[in-house]
C-alpha cells in the first residue's frame, strides 16, 4: 500500500499515518458475492440430493455462480484498494485510481478546519467521513474511511506541530492603532 504516495514524498518527509477505505465502501459487492456463493452451493447440493436427474446442469450452474462470486469479490477488492491516503509530517496526500491515477495533496499549513461526520450506523461499524477545509474555503472530503476519528486527530495534531509560515498580523498593526 501507499506505493504512489511513497514515491511522491519529498526529501526528509515521512509518513505519519497510512489510511484506506472501510470494508463498508464495497458492501454491495460483498453482499452479491455472498449471495452468489450461497446460490452456487445450494445448486450443487440440490444436484446431488434432491434432483439427481438434473445433476449435470445444476452442478454447472453452481460452478458458474461460484466463479461469478469470485469475480464480484475481486472487483470489490480492486475498488477498495484504488483509494489510499496518507498524512505526512507536511501534507495530506490521497491517491485515487488504478490505471488513471489522481493524486490530491493538501499542505497541512493550509488546512484551517478538520470536520468529522459519522452517522449512528457508521459509528457502529467504525467508518465515517473526514473533511478538511483549507484556506480560501476550499474543502476536500474522504468518505467511508477506517478509523475516521483517529485520522482527524492525527491531522489536527500534525497541524498544531507545524509552525505558521507567515504569522497573522495583530489587530493593532492592521488598523495602525496602538
Amino acid at each position: 500500500m501507499a506505493n504512489y504516495i511513497k514515491q511522491s514524498l519529498e526529501e526528509g518527509e515521512r509518513i505519519i499515518y497510512n489510511g484506506r477505505l472501510h470494508w463498508s465502501a464495497i458492501f454491495r459487492y460483498l453482499f452479491f458475492a455472498t449471495v452468489f456463493v450461497l446460490c452456487g452451493i445450494a445448486a450443487i447440493a440440490l444436484a446431488y440430493t434432491v434432483y439427481p436427474e438434473h445433476q449435470q446442469p445444476l452442478f454447472y450452474a453452481g460452478i458458474v455462480l461460484l466463479v461469478l462470486a469470485f469475480f464480484v469479490w475481486i472487483i470489490g477488492r480492486i475498488i477498495r484498494t484504488r483509494t489510499e491516503f496518507a498524512v505526512t509530517d507536511t501534507r495530506f496526500v490521497q491517491k485515487d485510481g488504478i490505471f488513471n491515477i489522481k493524486m490530491t495533496e493538501i499542505p497541512l499549513a493550509r488546512i484551517e478546519t478538520v470536520n468529522f461526520y459519522q452517522s449512528l450506523w457508521q459509528r457502529i461499524i467504525g467508518t465515517g467521513c473526514v473533511e478538511m477545509v483549507g484556506s480560501g474555503g476550499t474543502s476536500h472530503q474522504v468518505h467511508c474511511i477506517e478509523q475516521p476519528m483517529k485520522v482527524r486527530k492525527i491531522i489536527c495534531a500534525s497541524i498544531k506541530e507545524k509552525p505558521e509560515a507567515s504569522p497573522v498580523p495583530s489587530q493593532e498593526g492592521v488598523n495602525g492603532e496602538a
